[in-house]
């Protein structure tokens, strides 16, 4: 039986629109699978769950069943590990799990959480050991302001005991050692003196005429009156002259206008 032209047309048409219709519908079942979620592995699941669960109790010292694991995207896909997972802290937080399988390579972190834990117990601090008592120490200090310039005497100063710790050096403590002194800067009452906080005052004036003593004031002494040849601080040597004979001498300053013959 013979086919003519138009019919073999026809059955190849026939041929071609059943071969797109198979591609077709080839195509759309490969997209549904796809699109269509990835199955949790349970064995790789459970082993992860299981490895996790006894890291935290053993390396946290706390209950296995007291570790909670967050749950995981469903779709994601865990192989089974041929090799031991390792497990760490990655941060600082101790909630977060990093598990690593060594083959096939890869890693994932967990979030976990212990039911029940609370803060350690805080040891009380222990209490310091008490300090020993500071020394104390008599000292001149000043009683009342001292300004600049000021001649001193007894009433300017005091004696006070002083703690030790922290005092300046060369601090004075006799009165006497401010008799005849003069202050060189401004010192705040209560202040401990030192000996460079005062200066000999001037009790001698070049060209005044001096009370001059040679000899011992317990047997004979001699007085006589001289001219001061040079200013004179208390416990300096000057030299002064005897206007009626014109000899020079050199006495000590012991006083105003009082000076002692050497």
């Amino acid at each position: 039986m013979k086919l003519t032209m138009q019919m073999l047309c026809r059955l190849g048409d026939r041929l071609t629109i059943r071969g797109l219709w198979m591609c077709l519908t080839l195509w759309v079942i490969s997209l549904n699978a796809m699109s269509a979620p990835q199955v949790v592995s349970n064995s790789g699941a459970q082993a992860l769950h299981k490895a996790v669960i006894t890291w935290v109790a053993q390396t946290q010292s706390v209950l296995p069943e007291t570790v909670d694991i967050a749950p995981m995207d469903p779709r994601m896909q865990i192989k089974d590990c041929s090799q031991a997972l390792t497990m760490d802290l990655p941060f600082a937080s101790t909630q977060t799990v990093r598990v690593r399988c060594p083959k096939p390579a890869w890693q994932l972190y967990v979030r976990i959480a212990i039911s029940g834990q609370t803060a350690p117990a805080l040891k009380p601090a222990p209490s310091p050991a008490a300090a020993p008592a500071p020394e104390q120490r008599q000292v001149l200090v000043a009683a009342v302001p001292l300004q600049r310039g000021m001649q001193l005497s007894a009433s300017h100063v005091r004696l006070a005991e002083v703690d030790t710790l922290g005092m300046p050096v060369n601090v004075l403590e006799h009165v006497t050692q401010v008799l005849y002194a003069e202050v060189v800067r401004d010192v705040r009452p209560d202040t401990p003196l030192r000996n460079q906080d005062i200066r000999p005052t001037v009790l001698v004036k070049k060209g005044q005429m001096v009370l001059i003593s040679v000899g011992q004031a317990s047997g004979f002494k001699i007085s006589a009156r001289v001219e001061a040849m040079q200013d004179g601080r208390y416990g300096e040597q000057i030299k002064l002259k005897n206007r009626e004979s014109g000899r020079l001498l050199t006495g000590l300053v012991k006083g105003p206008n009082e000076v002692d013959g050497l």
